[in-house]
């Protein structure tokens, strides 16, 4: 199931994807919708900007959690991206690696899951600097499933 909620599609590596987190979060939000993950774009990405009024989720670490369940969603999805440059948040947080997660609305406990597995491993020693080293969307894709498979 963990190779389903991360499609190669949905991934970015070190593409110039704008200088802030919403330009990043529509531009993945894009790649969703190309790859047939959303029914409503537009929904989907005022979800997301919606949540993050409440509460920035650019994180220590250069690591950006945008997160959103939203009816806009088809099936759950994780889209991934490094960038080229770190990007400042709003709240002064500066991110490169980008970790977007949609989830339909009707699936809270599948979108906590998500959360807590993203979360856990950026943590991880390592994590981050693999994700950033990966050359590949395939190579990026296959540690953002990982992460999403793990316990």
């Amino acid at each position: 199931m963990a190779d389903q909620l991360v499609d190669v599609r949905t991934v970015s590596v070190r593409e110039d994807l704008g200088d802030s987190l919403e330009a990043c979060v529509r531009a993945l939000a894009g790649r969703l919708a190309d790859a047939g993950r959303l029914s409503d774009l537009e929904g989907y990405v005022a979800d997301v900007l919606a949540r993050e009024a409440k509460g920035a989720t650019a994180l220590p670490g250069g690591v950006a959690l945008p997160h959103a369940r939203s009816a806009g969603v088809l099936t759950p999805t994780v889209a991934v991206a490094t960038l080229p440059a770190r990007v400042t948040a709003t709240n002064g947080e500066g991110f490169d690696l980008v970790f977007l997660l949609a989830v339909p609305d009707d699936q809270p406990d599948q979108y906590l899951q998500l959360l807590r597995k993203v979360t856990t491993a950026v943590v991880k020693p390592g994590f981050r600097e693999d994700c950033r080293e990966a050359a590949t969307a395939e190579r990026l894709a296959s540690l953002a499933a990982d992460a999403v498979a793990g316990s």
